[in-house]
Parts: C-alpha cells; structure tokens; sequence
C-alpha cells in the first residue's frame, strides 16, 4: 500500500468514526425522549378516568367521591375569557395550586408534581425536570382540546 493511500485510508477511517459516533449519539437521545412519555400518553393513562378520553368531564371515575366532578378540560380557554390560563393549569396538576374542589389531600386528582419524581431520586435536578418535562407536556396537550 502506497503511502498515498495510507493517508486516504487513515482520513476516511476518521471520517467514518466521528459519523458513527453522532449517530450513535442521535440513537441515544431519541430514545430517551421517546421513553419519556408524551402529554397525550400520559392524559390518557392518569387523567381521562376522571376527565375522559376527550376531556369532557365524563369519564367512568368522574363521580366517584361525592362532592367532586370532574372538570370540562375542553372549556378552560372560554371560562378565562379566550385565553388558556398555562401557568396556572401547570401549577393546578404540578399541585403547586389546589383548587377548592381539590383542596385538601384527599381530593380524588393527586398531585403530580409528586407522583412523577423519580424513584430514589425525588427532587433531585434530574427529577424535577421530568416531572417539568412531564406536566408540561400535559399542559401542552390539555390546551390541545380546547374547544373540541
């Protein structure tokens, strides 16, 4: 082999490395976010029980503890003159806001910002990003339906 084409074999070898390591790396990210669950996926397996599948209020546990009914997501943006109260929505399933229907700790919707920490790493960095990433997520879909 020429040294010519040493020095090729060399430089493409390096070429193809870095290439296979930012690949490697997207493959990674990707599949964390996509372990993460998304606002939709999350909704469907912790709020439409009470709230519904379309977020009308009807689901089958919608009524189960006597004094409370679940709340028309769907509405929100009307009954805040048209815009959709984000903040508040977050803090309200965070459980940084209790509503008064929710306002002691045996209200029927748990306080998320708790339930989605990580196990053994609760309130750590790492986790309060995920239940960030998570609530908001939810609030990104819940703003979703407004008006359906």
């Amino acid at each position: 082999m020429s040294p010519h084409t040493l020095r090729y074999f060399i430089r493409m070898t390096k070429h193809a490395i870095r290439y296979l390591v930012v690949i490697l790396l997207l493959l990674s990210v990707r599949t964390v976010f996509a372990a993460e669950a998304s606002g939709k996926a999350d909704y469907l397996h912790y709020c439409a029980r009470c709230h519904g599948n379309d977020g009308k209020g009807n689901g089958p546990d919608a009524n189960e503890v006597s004094g409370y009914h679940a709340l028309d997501l769907t509405q929100i943006s009307n009954t805040h003159q048209g815009t959709f109260p984000r903040q508040y929505l977050y803090d309200i399933i965070d459980g940084g806001k209790r509503l008064p229907e929710h306002h002691d700790w045996n209200s029927p919707m748990p306080l998320w910002g708790m339930v989605f920490q990580l196990k053994g790493q609760e309130y750590s960095a790492e986790s309060e990003a995920k239940v960030k990433r998570r609530v908001s997520a939810l609030v990104d879909y819940v703003e979703s339906l407004q008006g359906k």
